[in-house]
């Protein structure tokens, strides 16, 4: 019962199934991802703005959203994404196994055997999926608490940036305990995921109801289980580095042709571009359908074992039917306009870049920090220096309310000093030296107030001023205004925040005044929010929200970018605004795409497309 599985019987079973299959299974996995995008895609979206309404938001962003999470709202939202992701994977999985089992029949299909087959069996699918959603919240659970209390007890006596730069004895012990409680909850995962692994096809071809699949499969897998998980987790693993390996082959092939093609490669352009998006599909194919196919024929293999006798509920769901005309051709045909069409398409939306828009202006952050001490006058010269058009800084308030420029919440990674701002007088502030951490030539440099850098700034350069609240005070927000208003600097100013309802408390106070919700995460359609910019960060700012962005005639600046890749990447894209750490950089990357003819803006942006360096 429990002898060793034949490897290679298991490969040849497998490929055999693949080959009956094959028609079949290329026009349902085209089917499929174009069902993900036009059909799955907008639901999930309408849900999503549903619960958010209902929670009375448009959108949530950033600190707000573990708020948001922990209410009924966040946790129905948080239940319907994992049931969804569950849903799409197994129903793409569930597809390949019943095309499997029904073409091994020796049958032609039709369509309408495939919708009776597939339909009855969606809503335990679903089900299935919300079940196996659930019960693995709640094996993650304990890791998420304790990883809640790590964080309590060792980083939360200093700013996190403290713990992140300086890395004492406390930030290496957290680091530890975190290494630990991620490989306990991956080995769940991998725990979990192999002892139900055969509850989807015991499900379709048993027709067992979830809950009795999942006690099905953890019974089928007794004594099996590790020599499961290895082949499983090994096709996944494999497939993976596979991906690796070819994405890596492909960008030096790219490369290789492009440094051979001349000054105008367009066709050849085209063609890797093609063959790119080809690659990838064939990727994403092999993957998926490999792992169906195997945990089907695992399944079967395992039932040969135990005497189980074959189901054929799938079939069963299918119908009788006599042969049919060969309908996968005509199907398939649909591929070849599609290949006709996808260049016209991709050269379309490329053809943009070619044209010429406003030149894209650069922030520098925290001032010049690459070259002085962040948020100090000394940062802002530099920055004036480097020719930046805005120079970002943090503010806050001390125990007296003034408010000076500072990102952390404690002072002890820029003064040493083991003590929040708002417990400081500013007269005791004033006496910190906050440059000698950055480099000994910087010694006694103080922080500045609010004034003083407009005052230096004034005429030169444009400031960003991000308000930092680390509690539920909102004075900072009357004092900010005030003092921009009494320098009469509104014109010469962006004001930003992590906090959207303090940004719209700005604009009641002073409407001349721009504002800009700094986004590290969101949830809902942010850009419907009433700001006059989002400051995105740079992995979160996705096409969708720079369209959306745009429609409304929202300013999308990106943060925080210190590679001239990335930065090409983004000025390909529209964005208005780089946020850096190195203005020097950003100013030169930002000059040579301006002085860029349009046929070399293609190539650059081709370029980037292929993974290739600008």
């Amino acid at each position: 019962m429990n002898e060793p599985l034949a490897i290679s019987a298991l490969a040849k079973s497998v490929w055999r199934d693949f080959l009956r299959a094959r028609r079949s299974l290329f026009i349902f996995e085209f089917f499929f991802k174009l069902a993900q995008v036009w059909l799955l895609a907008p639901i999930i979206a309408w849900a999503v703005a549903v619960i958010l309404a209902g929670a009375g938001h448009v959108a949530v962003s950033n600190f707000d959203i573990l708020d948001f999470l922990l209410t009924p709202a966040g946790m129905l939202y948080v239940g319907l994404v994992g049931t969804i992701a569950l849903a799409m994977l197994l129903g793409e999985q569930a597809g390949v196994m019943g095309l499997a089992a029904l073409t091994g029949r020796g049958e032609r299909l039709r369509p309408s055997q495939l919708a009776r087959a597939g339909f009855p069996k969606a809503l335990g699918v679903v089900r299935l999926s919300a079940l196996l959603a659930g019960l693995w919240a709640l094996a993650l659970l304990p890791f998420i608490l304790l990883a809640a209390m790590t964080y309590g007890i060792f980083l939360t006596g200093h700013d996190i940036y403290f713990y992140l730069t300086v890395r004492p004895t406390a930030f290496w012990v957290a680091a530890s305990i975190g290494v630990v409680l991620l490989v306990g909850a991956l080995a769940t995962t991998i725990w979990l995921y192999v002892r139900w692994a055969f509850a989807l096809p015991i499900l379709l071809f048993e027709m067992q109801p979830p809950r009795a699949a999942l006690r099905a499969s953890r019974e089928r897998m007794r004594g099996l289980g590790w020599r499961t998980g290895l082949i499983l987790l090994g096709w996944l693993v494999g497939a993976t580095l596979l991906g690796v390996v070819l994405a890596a082959s492909f960008r030096l092939l790219a490369a290789a042709v492009l440094a051979n093609a001349g000054e105008r490669p367009i066709v050849l352009l085209v063609v890797l571009l093609l063959a790119q998006g080809g690659l990838l599909a064939t990727w994403t194919f092999v993957t998926i359908v490999g792992l169906a196919l195997l945990t089907r024929r695992l399944y079967l293999v395992r039932n040969d074992q135990l005497g189980i006798r074959d189901f054929d509920g799938w079939a069963a769901a299918a119908g009788e039917q006599g042969p049919v005309p060969p309908w996968s051709w005509r199907l398939a045909a649909l591929w070849l306009p599609l290949l006709l069409v996808a260049p016209v398409i991709l050269w379309a939306d490329l053809s943009r870049y070619a044209t010429k828009r406003p030149m894209v202006q650069v922030t520098a952050h925290r001032g010049n920090a690459r070259a002085a001490p962040e948020n100090t006058l000394s940062a802002m010269r530099k920055a004036i220096e480097s020719g930046a058009d805005y120079a970002e800084l943090d503010v806050q308030q001390t125990a007296d309310g003034v408010v000076v420029l500072l990102h952390d919440r404690d002072l002890k990674r820029v003064a040493g000093v083991s003590r929040r701002l708002d417990e400081l007088s500013y007269a005791e502030v004033r006496r910190l030296d906050v440059g000698s951490w950055f480099d000994p030539s910087f010694a006694g440099e103080r922080i500045p107030t609010l004034d003083e850098v407009i005052n230096l700034c004034r005429g030169k350069i444009r400031l960003n001023i991000e308000m930092k609240f680390f509690g539920p005070d909102r004075r900072l927000v009357r004092e900010v205004t005030r003092i921009i208003r009494e320098q009469e600097f509104e014109s010469d100013c962006l004001i930003t925040s992590l906090n959207y309802d303090a940004l719209t408390e700005v604009k009641q106070r002073n409407p001349r005044l721009r504002t800009g919700l700094t986004v590290a995460q969101a949830l809902g359609d942010i850009s419907r929010l009433e700001v006059d910019a989002l400051s995105v960060r740079a992995d979160h700012l996705s096409n969708e929200l720079l369209r959306a962005a745009y429609r409304r005639g929202l300013e999308v600046h990106v943060w925080t970018l210190n590679d001239a890749r990335q930065m090409a990447q983004q000025i390909k894209r529209g964005v208005q605004n780089i946020i850096t750490g190195d203005p020097d950089l950003a100013i030169r990357v930002r000059n040579e795409w301006a002085g860029m003819t349009g046929a070399e803006r293609l190539v650059l942006a081709s370029r980037l497309l292929l993974g290739l360096e600008p």
